[in-house]
């Protein structure tokens, strides 16, 4: 499209590179709003195919119509990046204007400038695929992963870092921090995390998760497992209320979940449910969206759940129940829980002059809360 040189000087631009321009956008993760005029009465300024693109933080490239024209598309370009819904603007002198909404599909939007003409505008928002990141080796961190990635996210599965091997697409937990924090910040804005390593490294992966990205953080754990967890990170990281009441427990909602899989679709649904909510903090919740979370209901006979989900309701790590191996000369058994820990050990503490080795996080804050509770003989 060549421009027109009829058309009003100043603030309007051609963009005469669009593809390669939003391929490039796309790459940062930027967020940005294509605007396309699809419709003209005269006397309008703009064209049919005139394009414009309108960035998150209301910068405007390109042209759709004069000064008036102009601000209305950038108003409701960033309502639809926010409600992250396209919407088709209708520009119309004298016309009663709807209610402004983020999740708008059709607006009129009344032209009180002098000209007489109209235009429909479509918006177009461009939004980076959500990041989410999935810790853990569990059944649910991996059906977690897979229905995400249906849905159209980029994951990451996090595993501690001698599991990595095993996993060649997996992100090792010890360089989550720095993968994280390397992100462009709009990345970042839209990372979701969701750790179900099930009380093999909860404590390490939501530590580097707090740290590197600004949002809640999904812990697939009882309230009681929930507490110790942020019991711990108080403790151990010296996180304050602030960062502790980001992590989400439990995380997913009420579905009467059981398998894995149905696991996966409470915490998803969960997910959806959020990013609607942040987009439109006015907007009404049907009642079907309200169910408290809760997504492993522990019945009264843990006996009667499927196996492959006895570790996630139990409130000790699942390590404790596959590890009854008697201590040798290659282990050293935690003095909280008693359980043996295989040597070298992740969890360690210096106590006059010994070295003690802990199953997990959470031992070793209760060891050093009150040493002497765990080493007196009785």
């Amino acid at each position: 499209m060549t421009p027109d040189p009829q058309r009003p000087t100043g603030d309007t631009e051609f963009i005469p590179d669009l593809p390669e321009r939003l391929a490039g956008l796309a790459r940062e993760g930027a967020a940005v709003v294509v605007a396309t005029v699809v419709s003209r009465r005269a006397p309008v300024s703009a064209q049919v195919g005139d394009k414009a693109l309108i960035h998150a933080d209301g910068r405007m490239e390109g042209f759709v119509g004069g000064a008036c024209s102009r601000e209305i598309v950038r108003r409701q370009a960033l309502l639809a990046l926010q409600g992250g819904q396209a919407r088709l603007v209708r520009i119309v002198p004298g016309a009663a204007p709807d209610a402004e909404h983020a999740f708008a599909e059709r607006v009129t939007v009344p032209m009180n400038c002098a000209s007489e003409g109209e235009s429909e505008v479509f918006l177009e928002p461009l939004l980076p695929p959500r990041l989410l990141v999935v810790v853990g080796r569990t059944p649910v961190a991996r059906a977690i992963a897979a229905h995400a990635a249906l849905m159209g996210d980029r994951v990451w599965r996090v595993l501690d870092d001698d599991e990595v091997p095993g996993e060649p697409d997996a992100v090792p937990l010890g360089a989550l921090t720095a993968r994280l924090s390397a992100l462009p910040a709009a990345q970042r804005a839209r990372v979701r995390s969701v750790v179900a390593s099930q009380g093999h490294y909860d404590e390490t992966a939501i530590e580097a998760l707090l740290r590197a990205q600004p949002n809640p953080v999904g812990l697939l754990a009882s309230p009681k497992r929930a507490a110790n967890v942020r019991e711990t990170l108080a403790m151990l990281s010296g996180f304050g209320e602030a960062d502790l009441g980001r992590v989400r427990a439990p995380v997913g909602l009420n579905v009467g979940a059981r398998t894995p899989h149905e696991v996966a679709l409470s915490v998803l649904a969960e997910l959806v449910q959020l990013d609607r909510q942040e987009a439109s903090p006015t907007r009404p919740v049907p009642a079907a969206e309200q169910a408290p979370a809760a997504p492993v209901p522990t019945p009264a006979d843990p006996s009667s759940m499927p196996s492959a989900l006895l570790a996630q309701v139990m409130d000790l790590p699942a390590l404790t129940v596959l590890n009854a191996e008697p201590a040798d000369a290659g282990s050293a058994v935690d003095p909280v829980c008693g359980m043996t820990v295989t040597l070298p050990a992740k969890h360690t503490a210096d106590h006059a002059g010994v070295t003690y080795a802990f199953c997990c996080p959470h031992c070793k804050a209760r060891f050093l809360k009150d040493p002497a509770r765990y080493l007196t003989p009785g």
